[in-house]
Formats: C-alpha cells, structure tokens, sequence
C-alpha cells in the first residue's frame, strides 16, 4: 500500500488541492502487460474483487489478499484480453465476466459462485474480430443488459461495423448471442471506446465512438449513432459527427458536464495527445489537457463528490494518472494522482465499500493493476 499525494498542475489549469489530498494506491498483482481489469464481488463475501488479463490467462484476484485464481488459459502464452465487461450473465445471483483479445472471438465465463477456478468459457460470436471495446448496457429497454462490441478491421462479415448483442435465451446450449449491427459500415477508421447515454432527451441510450485512424483509413473523429427507439432498435442506427480532424480519437463518454440541463462528451485522443469535451448543443470543442499523450483510458464521474461530473485518465506515454475536477461550469483543474503509470483501462467504483468511487488501473507496459483509494470518505 503506498500512500499518493494528490496535487494540482501549474502549468496551462489553475491550481487549488481538493479536501483530503492523499489518496491511497493498492497494488493488486504485477503480472506483467494487463490492458484491461474489472471489479466485482465475483466469491459472494462481500468484498471487491478484480479479474484482469496478463501472461496468456484470464485470472480473478481475490480480496483482500489478491490470491490469484485461474479463470481461462489461451492457447499461446502472448495473448491477452483487449478489454472486457462483467456483471450477472445468467442471472443466477453472481456475477460473471465477458472479453476478448483484440483478435480473438468475444467469450463469456459462467461464474460458479464458490470462488473456484471452474468457470465455464462460452462464445458470444463467431465473426466478430478487430475488437477493442466491449460495453454493457441496456440496448433494447428490456430490462436486462446487452453488450456492445466493435470490429474496426476494414475486411470481414462485420467490416468496419460495431454491433449489441442480445443474450440468448439458453445461454449454455446457444451457439452465439442475437447480433444487431447499428453502425453498418460506416464506423471505418479503427473505432476504440464506447459510452452510451440518451443524448438527444428522447428516453433511449445513444451510443458515442472514437476513432483512430492510422493504420486504419478515414478516422480521426468522434461520432454518435442516434438509436431509433423500439421499432428500430434492431436496424441500422443515424450517424452523427461531432467532429473531424481529431488525431488518433479513441475515447467518448456523455454527461452534462456544465449543468445546462444538456449532455456533453468528454474525450480523449489516446493514440495522441489530449483530452476535451464538447459542449452541446453545437459540440464546441473546449481543451481540457492538451499535453497528456496517449491517454489511452477515461473515466467520467463524480470523483470529488460535489454533485457534478470529473475526469480522469492515464497517459500511456506521459506515464501519468490524473484527475480533472470540474467546477460545475465545464472548467476543468487538473490534479497529478501518479506517476510511472500507464495504462489502457481505467474504471470508477467503490473498490472499498466506503461509498466514494475510487480507481481501478489496468496498467499495460507497467505491467501491474492498482486501484487508488478515494480521500473523500
């Protein structure tokens, strides 16, 4: 357990520390280049457990102690999950979890509830590849959660598309998930991250992309795909661009970041340098921090507790995690949490039970997972 001190940029933000400035970091497991962990009570004893994936394996690290149990083995030793999800799949009252590699096919493992190492491994579906983000979410208002998966490679059944699935009814004799392509070739340019949130005020989640560009052609933005509502939820979706010209785009989440009753974007070019956000209603482009380079994750959240929306990534080159306090009005101070840090993913929960939400890093070529404990409580 190392102790961070918490402290505010001098250099292009203004400068004041927030209440109870020293937030605690955790190491989970240093197990070598992680690009994705989630966390969840996953053995039913009430504490937070993380599942992340390094060395050619799938793995749950059991609170308090860590103690590693082997969730999935990939048959060559370098392979490793680009992202992942987790929450109760099959609805038997534990909580299961969902990845793929960037290449691979998506798979579910079933959670047996004791905390063993005996999860069975499911495929979601077969044709799907180029993948680099998967989100859950309520697609289709039905009550139960959905997952969202993107194929940025140009080639193949699902070229340049992003689709939700729908889990099937007999989720352990299926052989995939119900597919439904909203973004129907015309998500070229190497789409990254998802958020999803109603943006338009009609009552249904609309879905927000980044995109990288290079290798892949015709990126470098950031867009939205408007959902139709019921009678067309399972169609092609409208496009909208919010803007051109970005380099290396790969991150966009929606919130009501100046509290004018109206969803923004908050943004990051993680293949480059800078994290934004958009104003609504004309997407306004205002510069948060034009100086982290490769801030790869983000998170969108009330970290400080005063009732409106903050930031956080992490620079993957900059080698910097950071916290972006907002003032209520969409003016952003930017605060320095660590240093030699990378990484590809980072999430907000209540790691702690203390009810603030803390941090959770999936820490790429450092090679770690930690989670940094939120002074507020």
């Amino acid at each position: 357990m190392k102790r961070v001190v918490l402290f505010a940029s001098l250099l292009n933000f203004s400068s004041f520390p927030i209440a109870s400035a020293e937030w605690v970091k955790h190491s989970v497991v240093a197990a070598g280049h992680t690009n994705t962990a989630v966390a969840a009570d996953y053995t039913g004893d009430g504490k937070v457990d993380v599942i992340s994936s390094s060395a050619g394996k799938v793995s749950l690290y059991v609170a308090p102690g860590w103690g590693e149990v082997v969730l999935h083995r990939f048959p060559g030793l370098g392979a490793n999950c680009i992202h992942s999800e987790s929450w109760d799949i099959d609805a038997d009252g534990d909580v299961d979890w969902i990845g793929s590699e960037a290449w691979g096919k998506p798979f579910w493992l079933e959670n047996p509830g004791d905390g063993s190492g005996a999860w069975t491994a499911r495929i979601v579906d077969h044709e799907i590849k180029g993948i680099h983000c998967l989100l859950k979410a309520d697609v289709d208002q039905d009550g139960v959660l959905d997952v969202i998966i993107n194929n940025f490679e140009p080639e193949g059944v699902l070229a340049d598309s992003i689709a939700w699935f729908r889990a099937p009814r007999d989720l352990k004799k299926a052989e995939r998930w119900e597919r439904f392509v909203f973004a129907d070739r015309d998500a070229r340019g190497g789409s990254h991250y998802f958020g999803f949130g109603d943006v338009n005020g009609d009552g249904w989640g609309d879905i927000c992309v980044g995109s990288k560009g290079a290798p892949f052609a015709d990126g470098n933005w950031f867009a939205f795909w408007s959902s139709p509502g019921a009678e067309g939820i399972t169609k092609p979706w409208k496009k909208t661009i919010l803007a051109e010209n970005q380099l290396a785009a790969t991150n966009i989440l929606p919130g009501d970041l100046n509290r004018d009753v109206r969803v923004d974007f908050l943004a990051s070019r993680g293949h480059s340098q800078g994290v934004l956000w958009f104003e609504a209603p004309d997407w306004k482009p205002h510069e948060i921090d034009s100086e982290m380079r490769s801030p790869h994750s983000l998170v969108l959240a009330d970290l400080d507790g005063d009732g409106d929306l903050d930031g956080a990534t992490c620079g993957y080159e900059s080698k910097v995690l950071a916290i972006y306090t907002n003032d209520g009005k969409g003016s952003f101070t930017k605060h320095v949490l660590d240093v030699n840090q990378e990484s590809y993913d980072l999430r907000s929960l209540d790691m702690d039970g203390d009810g603030d939400l803390d941090l959770l890093n999936a820490g790429r070529a450092s090679g770690n997972v930690a989670w940094y404990g939120n002074p507020l409580k």
